[in-house]
């Protein structure tokens, strides 16, 4: 009987202190969570944007024949790097030359004449101020020596376009820069009005990369670059595997007008690209840095990940705790840049996020604004 009552009590005991401790499970539980917050304020923050853009050669040069002939030599590899003045073609000089001979033999029979009209009028003056010529005779003469002079001139050109055009036989590259394809080979009878096109040059230092941006990006560039005592915007080109190209670029274009589909304008970014590493014709991704703009900043401890996205605990005027889901932009450190989801003058739980249930109390230990 002892033993049974004995019994008895441990089990009372045991039921007791099980309740105790479940009493006190509940209690903590419902205890509302111990949170910090922080009141949301604007500042103004760097907001690198990314666009893709187009590379294009900063002067495309098209190589042109100006004179008729046979193709005779090509002087350069298809697609090397080729200095300005270097010889590119040139085509058969033989036929200009002769020209040229020819023209000389013109001229100087001309001036021989010349020399001839020259003296007839000399003599014709001196007899006609003898009063032993007419002034018919001597109105004659000047019209003569006149006449030849100016076939010699005639001559004279005559002989300058011949030697221009004995020039245009060796073709030479007007700008430095890469040597595309050959689009007509040696033997070809070139005639300019038609097949006149013998290759394209490109030069790529610096290389242009045009882009479009909209307008509320355009306004922060023009408000940029309108205020001297701002830094220049600088522009990096990423390349594929995600690095950044070395040389930075600048923004030396904007166009006058905008796109009236697309509600865009287009801009031209410079890179300096001194061994030709950027081909024009490449759609690539470059960074705008220096752009600057009012944005909310809170720390990235503050930040939650759930099954919809990011998001952050935000704590009304009754202390309850609501999920928010946020658009992320830039990390500056530890803090984060909010581009969407939250508002100025909001509060959020900075810190103890851990043990907040969303549509619950929280009691609130510190509250702090952004820095």
């Amino acid at each position: 009987m002892r033993i049974k009552e004995l019994f008895i009590g441990i089990v009372f005991i045991l039921i007791v202190s099980g309740c105790k401790e479940d009493s006190g499970a509940k209690d903590k539980e419902n205890r509302p969570a111990v949170v910090s917050l922080m009141t949301l304020t604007k500042q103004q923050v760097e907001l690198p944007v990314e666009f893709t853009g187009l590379s294009v050669a900063s002067r495309p040069v098209q190589i042109r024949a100006r004179v008729e002939g046979y193709l005779q030599s090509r002087h350069y590899r298809e697609g090397s790097f080729v200095k300005a003045g270097q010889t590119l073609f040139t085509i058969d000089q033989k036929p200009f030359r002769l020209d040229v001979a020819s023209v000389e033999a013109a001229l100087d029979s001309e001036i021989g004449k010349k020399e001839n009209t020259a003296q007839t009028l000399k003599r014709v003056r001196n007899l006609y101020e003898q009063k032993a010529s007419g002034q018919q005779d001597l109105d004659a003469a000047i019209t003569a020596d006149r006449t030849q002079g100016s076939l010699v001139n005639q001559a004279k050109v005559a002989l300058e376009q011949a030697k221009l055009n004995l020039s245009y036989t060796t073709i030479s590259a007007p700008i430095s820069g890469w040597a595309d394809k050959v689009t007509q080979y040696e033997g070809s009878y070139i005639v300019p009005s038609q097949n006149g096109l013998l290759t394209t040059m490109y030069q790529t230092n610096p290389l242009f990369i045009d882009f479009s941006v909209n307008v509320s990006t355009m306004e922060m560039i023009k408000n940029l670059k309108s205020n001297p005592q701002n830094n220049e915007i600088v522009v990096d080109v990423i390349l594929s595997d995600g690095s950044i190209y070395p040389n930075k670029g600048k923004i030396s274009f904007i166009s006058p007008t905008v796109d009236s589909v697309t509600g865009t304008r287009m801009l031209r970014a410079e890179i300096i690209n001194p061994k030709g590493e950027l081909a024009p014709g490449e759609f690539m991704k470059i960074r705008i840095r220096g752009l600057k703009q009012e944005r909310i900043v809170i720390p990235d401890k503050a930040l939650m990940q759930g099954p919809k996205g990011t998001f952050v605990y935000v704590v009304g005027a009754k202390k309850i705790a609501e999920s928010r889901l946020v658009k992320v932009g830039n990390w500056i450190n530890h803090d984060v840049v909010i581009l969407e989801g939250l508002k100025e003058g909001e509060k959020i739980v900075c810190e103890g996020n851990a043990r907040v249930d969303a549509g619950k109390v929280v009691k609130i230990a510190s509250d702090q604004s952004t820095k």
